[in-house]
């Protein structure tokens, strides 16, 4: 195998991983619409503050969102990324 079939495959693997990731975040934005959708203004408020803090607390070169490994099903492998990651014990 070729180093440019390596670097394929990877690009491929990688790409995969992104869609699955995307869908995955989209279920979780459908989730928290309907949430939002029955939550006073008050309420809204503190989960707006919450999601600030997540955000800011995602590493900048972290290919996923912060606690993706929380929701990693348990027979999938941890991202390579994710090992050298400061914050990996955080995202679990």
């Amino acid at each position: 195998m070729s180093s440019n079939d390596k670097f394929q495959e990877e690009i491929e693997k990688r790409l995969s991983n992104l869609e699955r990731i995307a869908k995955e975040i989209s279920e979780h934005v459908e989730l928290l619409k309907l949430l939002l959708a029955d939550l006073s203004p008050k309420k809204l408020e503190t989960v707006s503050m919450e999601t600030s803090q997540i955000e800011e607390s995602t590493p900048p070169n972290c290919l996923h969102y912060f606690g993706y490994l929380k929701f990693l099903p348990k027979n999938s492998s941890i991202p390579d990324e994710c090992l050298t990651c400061q914050k990996v014990t955080e995202c679990f």
